[in-house]
């Protein structure tokens, strides 16, 4: 019996997700590339099973809920069932571990115990597994020198790509398709779906976004489907939505950035709002290279702020809107006219820029500035 079949039998625990994947998925990875000429692989039905079973050669039936087994395991079997002339074995049939070897009929003693064999079945054999997958997966990151400080509190998917010399620090949850690349470090964070680029990210959620080099990130910010580009400080109390802070922009205390392009080297102050949404849908602002936004602004999109604008504190600065008779007058949503009217005056744009005061002929010693806003012309 130099052959041997190998028959997966499908089951509704293998639809189980653990850790990126579903568990019947890490079975079937780690069996993709098992050679033809020594292994036949058959995935089936159970009531099917005996259609897939093959005479004289060794058959394996593998139930797809025990995500942990390895070739290694199946080949030390199909070793030992050879020696005893055993036939058939059935691995996952009864219980959660894999002890019952039927040869021709008749009960044979192979019995194996290891962990490889656990199955998923209710709240804590799926427990049980899940941590000792858990442990595989650092284990693994740890081999190719990624710094992983505390496992117990290390939460990172199959799916995950980490390169080595990233550091984790404790209670860290990392998912989906993440990847951080060297030179990052992450603590107390959770990270979705999002590329780390030689960033530090501290208590802090990350979905679906981009931290590129030299970027701070955290405490306690939210980052989501956002680009922080090189050497930006997003600080505590922070959110980022659907929003690219270029490089060096500061935006480090209590402020919503959402639906904004933030241009490089700009100060985002305490308490700014990026207020993005008008009852009906979202509008963008664009925020020129090295403005400063004081604490407490308003920032009301549709918006264009110039190069080098300066906003006091406690501002409010929004685009030109209906004439105040018609404002006075609520549009119904279900008439797309004035829908349409609404978005036209929307879309004025105003511009604000900066012109330095030369009237006395001389640069004050604190760069004086003056704001001055354009007004589009009437569509």
């Amino acid at each position: 019996m130099d052959k041997y079949n190998i028959v997966f039998i499908k089951t509704e625990n293998g639809e189980k997700e653990m850790l990126g994947r579903r568990a019947e998925d890490y079975v079937l990875r780690e069996f993709a590339d098992f050679s033809a000429k020594k292994c036949r692989i058959a995935k089936t039905e159970a009531y099917k099973e005996e259609n897939a079973l093959l005479d004289g050669c060794v058959n394996v039936v593998l139930t797809l809920d025990m995500p942990l087994v390895k070739k290694k395991d199946i080949e030390t079997l199909v070793r030992q069932m050879k020696q005893k002339n055993i036939s058939l074995i059935r691995l996952g049939a009864k219980d959660s571990l894999a002890k019952i070897c039927i040869g021709k009929g008749v009960d044979e003693g192979v019995f194996c115990k290891q962990d490889a064999f656990l199955k998923i079945g209710d709240a804590k054999s799926y427990n049980i597994v899940y941590n000792l997958l858990k442990d595989e997966i650092l284990d693994g990151l740890l081999h190719r020198g990624v710094q992983i400080i505390d496992k117990a509190t290390t939460f990172v998917d199959d799916t995950v790509n980490v390169e080595s010399g990233v550091i984790i620090k404790p209670f860290c949850t990392i998912e989906g398709e993440s990847t951080i690349l060297n030179g990052s470090t992450v603590f107390a964070s959770y990270i979705r779906d999002s590329v780390i680029d030689g960033a530090d990210v501290s208590c802090s959620h990350v979905i679906c976004s981009h931290v590129r080099t030299r970027a701070n990130v955290g405490p306690f910010a939210r980052l989501r489907h956002a680009v922080v580009d090189e050497g930006c400080r997003v600080g505590d109390f922070v959110e980022v939505k659907a929003s690219r802070l270029r490089e060096g922009v500061k935006c480090a205390h209590l402020s919503y950035v959402g639906d904004a392009d933030v241009g490089e080297r700009t100060n985002v102050g305490c308490g700014t709002v990026f207020c993005n949404y008008d009852g009906h849908q979202k509008h963008k602002t664009t925020v020129g290279a090295e403005c400063f936004l004081g604490a407490n602004t308003n920032l009301v999109a549709p918006l264009v702020v110039g190069d080098h604008a300066f906003i006091a504190a406690g501002a409010t600065s929004r685009t030109a809107r209906l004439q105040s008779d018609e404002c006075d007058k609520t549009p119904n949503p279900n008439k797309t006219d004035n829908r349409q009217t609404e978005q036209k005056q929307c879309a004025r744009i105003c511009k604000i820029s900066i012109a330095q005061d030369n009237s006395s002929g001389e640069k004050s010693s604190k760069g004086r500035r003056k704001v001055v806003e354009k007004h589009a012309k009437n569509m």
